[in-house]
């Protein structure tokens, strides 16, 4: 019974961990993941720099951090954003944190979009560069969107 006992707990236990954040898939959340997809070979429109307010700052963060692991260790950087011609807003940035192990990690790119209006505005998050191919997709989103500094 004893061992038993153990064994439940250990898989409790487990069960609470969360995933490692550099795994994990990231999605669009409701109303975003409605949306059908660009059609193949749809060019991304360079924006216009744009300074991002207060509560579009917060926005960026609170949406980064829900795709991190170890929220306390995460540190940002240059964090950019771009308006084109639809008022679209993308943002490319750069973040740190804790990795699972616990060992701090370099400075990753990431890309999303604020949707919505300004006050309001939801971070959609597309990606954050954790392996090599990834840091090269995100940082060419960035470039063709007219946001440099993520190289």
């Amino acid at each position: 019974m004893r061992d038993y006992l153990l064994l439940v707990a250990c898989v409790a236990i487990s069960a609470c961990t969360p995933d490692d954040a550099a795994h994990t898939p990231i999605y669009l959340t409701a109303p975003y993941n409605t949306w059908p997809p660009a059609p193949a070979n749809t060019p991304i429109e360079p924006g216009r720099p744009v300074g991002l307010n207060g509560r579009q700052q917060e926005s960026i963060v609170t949406g980064v951090m829900k795709w991190m692991k170890d929220p306390v260790s995460v540190q940002f950087r240059r964090i950019e954003g771009v308006q084109n011609s639809r008022g679209l807003v993308t943002v490319c940035g750069e973040v740190s944190g804790r990795n699972t192990a616990g060992r701090q990690i370099g400075m990753e790119p990431f890309v999303g979009v604020l949707m919505g209006p300004d006050g309001d505005a939801d971070f959609v998050l597309v990606g954050i560069g954790s392996s090599e191919r990834e840091r090269a997709e995100v940082s060419q989103l960035c470039r063709a969107s007219g946001i440099f500094s993520t190289e």
